[in-house]
């Protein structure tokens, strides 16, 4: 039984050593860095590789999580992934398990993740149609009010959308374009402000009945003809091919019904008017094979229709139509944060973190990726348009730094630290403790994530997602600096920590007193058996 096991020890660190070999391979062979010239060093990395092969490596980083068998590892082998880790890190299993964080927090995703579906999950099929349908409805009673104000239209950006360029804050416009209407646009019935109401009531009612919003679906009030002619009408309005004659007339009712929903429906001001629903693939990295959608209900049908479909899982997410933008563009925040141990959990967040821009100026006319997805793997392959504002940084990147001296500039000098990174933090502690009975902790474990997250007009953090093997790569001139303190960070916090307390540990911040006794408060009135709708049962783990 021993020899078997060293056995089997001794595969698995011919496997890390290669791994580490190969990842080298891969590092060396990658595009040209500007910032970084390895001539001269490659057959030195080679050889030192290649020296060390045969010895046991006592710290292990590799960005393949599945080439290591972490029960086979000696106890002093240190390596930088945990097992089952994806439980988070991808798109699908993020979302299944932040609707769990009720039971452990007394705190809703809804308040920091937009709402999220399983495509090839039946039930999720049915609540996701039937939040298309009522955010339709939703989107309708917004068009009275924002066509009723009468505000000011603008070409360049989409109404609703916060101008940063100047310091009176945000301007509430109507989201369409900017033609007037023309001869034919065709005028439709205040009958549909009145099922838009009823809709919207109805769900006020069932929600007050039901006590959770997830669990509730929408009464069938209306036939199936009838949703399909609400949501076809609903384009026709934002879309200036048609207009309700006595709108106004409902105004009062339609801004009574939006004050009671906005008190149960977090969400409601980033949803917009064009209910744009994004779609990804449920495990997919760097952007690959998503898209936006802004007739969701024929991709919907597309189900039935090709065969590829079927079995494919895809992740549909609300989508953010009100970010907040910078000189007209879209951007997104990069943080990292580091995990140490699952039991007690241990979180390190790093203070510096970037900021990524569109290539292409902002625009809900236009739903092509290069204008919605700020990932840096998309992003890189294009040229900043034209029509981009010349402020925007060339490299299509920012500091955190940078970022906080805009703030300062425009008036929100205390936005960032009393809004925006606290806010980030919460958004991934409340992440990890829906999944800390999940993943398989090990001792000299730890784990370096990259979170991204999307803001709105009010500075309020969207997390959009968390990698598991974050990119390192030094592509522009501030990730060539910021990646590599978190790499040197990381090893002070893993390592030297461990022989010295009190040592440098660069940028990063553990938990802080507050946050560890709200967690642990929380986690200590859980110690109970959690049963969730599949039968699966798990114990939440108290917190010292």
């Amino acid at each position: 039984m021993w020899a078997t096991k060293q056995l089997t020890r001794n595969e698995n660190i011919n496997q890390v050593n290669q791994a580490v070999l190969d990842d080298r391979h891969l590092e060396l062979h990658k595009a040209e860095d500007p910032y970084c010239n390895f001539s001269g060093l490659h057959n030195v990395h080679l050889l030192v590789s290649n020296m060390v092969a045969k010895k046991m490596p006592y710290f292990i980083w590799t960005v393949r999580r599945n080439v290591i068998d972490c029960n086979y590892l000696h106890r002093d082998q240190m390596m930088n992934h945990y097992g089952r880790n994806a439980s988070f890190t991808t798109k699908a299993r993020l979302c299944m398990n932040l609707r769990k964080l009720p039971s452990h927090l007394d705190e809703s995703a809804d308040t920091f993740f937009p709402r999220c579906y399983l495509f090839s999950e039946m039930e999720d099929e049915r609540t996701l149609c039937n939040d298309f349908r009522l955010t339709g409805a939703i989107s309708i009673l917004k068009w009275v009010i924002y066509n009723s104000a009468n505000a000011p239209q603008s070409s360049s950006t989409e109404q609703g959308q916060m101008n940063t360029n100047d310091t009176e804050g945000p301007k509430a416009t109507l989201v369409t374009d900017s033609r007037k209407p023309n001869k034919t646009t065709c005028q439709l019935s205040t009958a549909l402000i009145e099922t838009a109401i009823k809709v919207c009531e109805e769900f006020l009612q069932t929600l007050m009945r039901a006590g959770k919003y997830f669990e509730v679906n929408i009464s069938p009030i209306l036939s199936q003809k009838d949703w399909a002619n609400l949501i076809e009408q609903h384009y026709s309005l934002i879309r200036n091919e048609a207009t309700i004659p006595g709108s106004h007339n409902y105004l009062i009712d339609c801004q009574n019904i939006l004050n009671r929903l906005k008190s149960v429906r977090p969400q409601l001001e980033i949803d917009g008017i064009r209910n744009i629903w994004i779609v990804k693939p449920a495990a997919k990295s760097q952007g690959r094979g998503i898209k936006c959608v802004d007739r969701l209900d024929k991709f919907l049908k597309l189900k039935d229709f090709d065969p590829s479909l079927e079995n494919t899982k895809l992740v549909v997410q609300k989508y953010i139509e009100k970010p907040l933008l910078i000189y007209d563009t879209k951007f997104d925040i990069r943080l990292w944060f580091l995990v140490t141990d699952w039991n007690p959990i241990n979180i390190w967040f790093y203070k510096d973190c970037y900021l990524r821009f569109s290539t292409q100026p902002f625009t809900l006319e236009n739903l092509d990726s290069s204008v919605h997805l700020c990932n840096n793997a998309i992003q890189k392959r294009l040229k900043p348009s034209v029509n981009r504002n010349p402020l925007v940084p060339k490299e299509s990147m920012w500091s955190s730094n940078q970022f906080q001296d805009y703030l300062r500039i425009k008036g929100h000098g205390n936005i960032w630290q009393e809004t925006v990174y606290p806010s980030m933090k919460k958004a991934i502690i409340c992440s990890l403790v829906t999944v800390q009975a999940i993943v398989q902790a090990r001792k000299n474990n730890f784990a370096l994530y990259g979170a991204d997250f999307l803001l709105g007009e009010d500075f309020k953090p969207w997390l959009i997602e968390i990698n598991l093997s974050p990119s390192m790569s030094r592509s522009t001139s501030v990730t060539a600096i910021l990646c590599a303190n978190v790499q040197e960070d990381t090893i002070k916090v893993v390592i030297d920590r461990k022989y010295n307390s009190k040592c440098n540990i660069g940028r990063f911040e553990c938990l802080s007193k507050q946050e560890r006794k709200y967690l642990s408060k929380t986690a200590h009135s859980l110690q109970a058996t959690i049963l969730s709708k599949d039968k699966y049962r798990f114990w939440v783990t108290a917190i010292d």
